[in-house]
């Protein structure tokens, strides 16, 4: 299980870097910016029209002095859900999700627990080139 832990840690310095460069340059908190209406743009049917905006206000595309990208209200909702605030506080939880497995295993005991707990926390990056496949949950 160590290449696991490894292989773990290394995604979480991944996603602990690209979320401080973006906090660098679109600060956190995100919020929604979401206007009545409907999204017709490809998608038919879903409420609203929106953007996502910094904690100070700009929309995260403005930055680029691009065309503002809007999207669908429920895209804008869930991207500002996982502002890199968020992600560094999932982060250092799974960090220390690792910790605790580790100490458990160290101490004799969690061997029933450990490997599932891991092969879980592996499971968001199946779509990664580095996960292998006998790391998927077992159940």
């Amino acid at each position: 299980m160590d290449d696991l832990v490894a292989f773990l840690r290394a995604r979480y310095d991944e996603d602990e870097e690209a979320a401080r460069l973006a906090d660098a340059v679109d600060p956190s908190p995100w919020y929604e910016d979401v206007e009545e209406g409907s999204y017709t743009n490809q998608r038919q049917g879903l409420d609203g029209v929106g953007l996502v905006r910094a904690a100070d206000h700009v929309a995260l595309w403005d930055r680029e002095q691009s065309c503002t990208l809007s999207m669908a209200g429920v895209t804008a909702t869930h991207v500002a859900l996982h502002d890199p605030a968020r992600v560094l506080r999932e982060v250092e939880a799974k960090r220390r999700i690792l910790d605790e497995c580790a100490w458990a295993t160290k101490n004799g005991g969690g061997g029933a627990f450990v490997r599932p707990v891991l092969r879980l926390l592996a499971l968001p990056y199946s779509g990664h080139a580095g996960y292998e496949p006998d790391w998927a949950p077992i159940r």
